[in-house]
């Protein structure tokens, strides 16, 4: 089986700046556990075998920490639901929603806010952020319980207003959110994937403390555009496949706010001369020579790894810290070493993993335009690198178990329409990001398990 990750990480030296108003808000391994540091600040360590050849960025987060009197500590959450009650909400779908903010509601505390805008053609805003109290909660109920399906489909207009809602800040510090549940397609307001992702976009730039992430319920719904918004709001795609996974599906995601650590992180990567671009499916933006990663946010026990070649270099992490208050910088020179063979091992893990990911999308881009067999091809070669991988470990099993069950969706074209567009980007997403996204996920925390053991109850 494959090695664990070596506890004695490198760590860069860290330095605080003075505290500033919370910035941008908004993922894990079971058999290479993450390396244990007990501080509130995130880790950055760099492995390396030779000059030249492909090095490891990990950026770690700290342990979810804990009150000795009241359990897991966390900033107070703002959420803004934005749910589809379009007529095709009517088939079963509306009361798996309805199911899902019982138990999101049933999560928060008084120390939370919820807010709730409903869309058909027509968008109303159900309630605004309110303090969950525990009289709060039960309104909110009544109010949910009353929502009933309707006309067509004004997605942009129901985004709109949740945006609108998270623009309404009192000051606090908060992690802010937005979860936008539909089961199909825009066919009100704005109605295309640029559309409505400049609007999504848009809004980040104003203000990209507000993640947004997206659930697909069922087979009907337009993947591309809800993978394309998440991307834009900086946060994730989910397909909710069916009832089953509904738990799951809003646990995770929930239990992700729940430890944020932090948020707004850039990782700047240089070296004289220049490098090449790093691997990731994060954003990367060329600076003068150097290349910037950026990442929305970090939960408790998460870690991100990127991929980079380079002789001899620095990286410098910046990021604003949810547990601390500030903004932190944190600086790594990064200089290649004869690794151990558990490094070594954790440098194929992460090779496999980005090349599963990219594989998929590559899959997906290509099953979009009908070149099915191109598609089986990129997930093929990323099966057959995974099994070169040395070791049989758990965590490689399952890139390969993912990449054979997203080439049985694509043998044909409805196979692909019906399950492959969503599963290429739900689970493609879910390594490159190296986010949780289901019951068999590697990457989920304490925090999330917890909240999938109280929603195996829903």
């Amino acid at each position: 089986s494959c090695s664990p990750q070596p506890s004695h990480a490198v760590m860069g030296q860290s330095t605080s700046a003075p505290t500033q108003p919370a910035a941008p808000a908004g993922p894990a391994e079971t058999v290479n556990p993450l390396p244990v540091h007990t501080g509130t600040q995130l880790g950055l360590q760099y492995l390396c075998n030779s000059a030249g050849s492909t090095g490891l960025l990990s950026i770690v987060a700290p342990q979810t920490p804990v009150d000795a009197d009241s359990g897991p500590k966390r900033a107070p959450i703002d959420l803004t639901l934005v749910i589809d009650r379009s007529g095709s909400m009517g088939r079963g779908k509306l009361a798996m929603v309805k199911r899902s903010i019982t138990f999101i509601l049933s999560q928060l505390n008084a120390g939370d806010r919820l807010a709730l805008v409903s869309y058909d053609t027509d968008v109303r805003t159900d309630f605004e952020l309110t303090a969950c109290t525990e009289g709060e909660k039960r309104k909110m109920g009544a109010k949910v319980a009353e929502i009933r399906a309707g006309s067509m489909t004004n997605l942009s207009g129901g985004l709109e207003a949740g945006l609108k809602l998270q623009k309404k800040k009192t000051g606090r510090e908060a992690v802010r959110s937005l979860f936008l549940l539909t089961d199909g397609l825009a066919n009100v307001g704005m109605t295309t994937t640029p559309e409505i992702v400049k609007l999504v976009a848009g809004a980040r730039r104003k203000d990209s403390s507000v993640v947004v992430h997206t659930f697909g319920f069922g087979d009907d719904h337009n993947a591309e555009m809800l993978a394309a918004v998440a991307q834009a709001g900086g946060g994730e795609y989910v397909y909710v496949e069916k009832d089953e996974s509904l738990g799951d599906s809003f646990a995770e995601a929930l239990g992700g706010l729940a430890s944020v650590v932090a948020q707004s992180i850039s990782l700047t990567v240089s070296q004289p001369g220049g490098m090449e671009r790093p691997r990731t499916q994060f954003p990367v933006v060329q600076e003068a020579g150097d290349w910037r990663v950026d990442i929305s946010d970090l939960y408790a026990e998460e870690r991100r790894d990127i991929l980079v070649v380079m002789t001899e270099g620095t990286a410098k992490l910046r990021y604003y810290s949810i547990l601390s208050s500030e903004w932190v910088t944190v600086a790594l020179a990064c200089t290649p070493r004869e690794l151990t063979p558990d490094e070594i091992a954790a440098v194929d893990l992460a090779v496999a993993r980005e090349t599963t990911a990219a594989a998929m999308m590559q899959a997906n881009e290509d099953a979009a335009c009908g070149r099915l067999a191109e598609a089986r091809q990129h997930l093929q070669d990323a099966l057959l690198e995974a099994k070169a991988v040395a070791g049989d470990c758990e965590d490689i099993q399952r890139l390969q178990c993912d990449l054979n069950e997203c080439l049985e969706t694509v043998q044909t074209a409805a196979e692909y329409q019906s399950k492959g567009a969503k599963k290429l980007q739900w689970i493609g997403g879910g390594h490159g990001k190296q986010r949780s996204r289901g019951a068999e996920c590697a990457y989920t925390n304490s925090v999330q398990r917890k909240m999938k053991s109280a929603a195996s109850a829903m």
